[in-house]
């Protein structure tokens, strides 16, 4: 996963060193953590297994930390939920440098 460091660790460098306020470049930083966790929460429900879906949303007991530790882990445990995450952070993140390099340039 260093590919992933690596980007956006320029793309940290790259927004840091801009002339953007520092309000500007606070937003930046939000709006990308937000756009990463809305690319991989899909990803990670997309994997979770249905019968424990299931059990989450039937109302039949309170949802607790665990339960959602338990979710998070299951769809981990898919060897193909890593590898999508991966892909789709490195496609979108190459995307948000091109566009950063842009707009500091």
């Amino acid at each position: 996963m260093d590919d992933i460091d690596e980007i956006l660790t320029g793309i940290v460098t790259k927004v840091s060193g801009s002339k953007l306020s520092d309000t500007e470049k606070a937003d930046v930083y939000a709006s990308l953590a937000v756009g990463m966790r809305r690319l991989v929460w899909p990803i990670l429900l997309s994997h979770i297994p249905e019968y424990l879906l299931k059990e989450a949303t039937d109302g039949g007991h309170p949802f607790t930390v665990d339960d959602y530790a338990e979710l998070i882990e299951s769809a981990l445990q898919n060897p193909a939920t890593p590898k999508e995450i991966h892909e789709e952070l490195i496609n979108a993140l190459r995307e948000v440098d091109t566009l950063v390099s842009k707009a500091v340039s």
